[in-house]
């Protein structure tokens, strides 16, 4: 399979409550935004499941999931497709 041009964009999104002073400020992770930039001529199908996959294996998505919620976008040749 050949992949051209990928990139991946990740936002993060925090904020904080209390106050340093009274020694109660936190520090909290809202959620991150993680858009998966690919240029392909191969079928879409094809790199669908190839990003499904790699997905699944990775630890960073899989450990952030169950804290925070992570919304993930996929755009092939400039536009989006859908991962199951």
């Amino acid at each position: 399979m050949m992949i051209r041009n990928e990139r991946v964009v990740v936002n993060g999104f925090f904020h904080e409550q209390g106050s340093v002073l009274r020694g109660d400020a936190e520090g909290f992770c809202d959620r991150f935004e993680v858009e998966i930039l690919l240029d392909s001529d191969e079928p879409e199908g094809e790199v669908a499941e190839l990003v499904r996959m790699a997905r699944r294996l990775c630890f960073t998505e899989k450990a952030l999931t169950s804290q925070v919620a992570v919304d993930v976008t996929q755009t092939l040749n400039g536009k989006t497709i859908a991962v199951d």
